[in-house]
């Protein structure tokens, strides 16, 4: 009796928290579900790859980093804009500064998307 190539059939198994997050990041990443990952990374090892998909190599945390970065520094213009200060010439080059370095930050960001 032939079997039904369509017919799933469910395998279970453990991982370490450590190897479950990093799992969960590549499947972020690659915006695929965990099944589907770990099922072409099985067939994969054993010669059957079912999946090909290029896939850029991000620094995530890097780019979260400056992106925090890019907020604290929006905040600060913020708060400086909506003191009642008044603002002198040498603080609106600053915040213009400011903003023309985030600018180029988010280009940057873009540009490795």
């Amino acid at each position: 009796m032939k079997s039904n190539s369509n017919h799933k059939v469910k395998v279970v198994f453990y991982l370490n928290s450590e190897d479950k997050d990093f799992v969960k990041d590549q499947c972020d990443l690659l915006q695929i579900k965990p099944s589907f990952f770990i099922r072409n990374a099985v067939l994969e090892k054993l010669n059957k790859p079912t999946f090909t998909k290029t896939v850029i190599n991000l620094d995530t945390r890097k780019y979260l980093s400056e992106l925090n970065k890019i907020g604290n520094n929006l905040n600060q213009i913020a708060r400086k804009l909506n003191s009642n200060l008044e603002l002198d010439l040498l603080d609106q080059r600053a915040v213009l500064n400011q903003i023309k370095n985030i600018n180029s930050h988010i280009t940057e960001i873009n540009s490795k998307l």
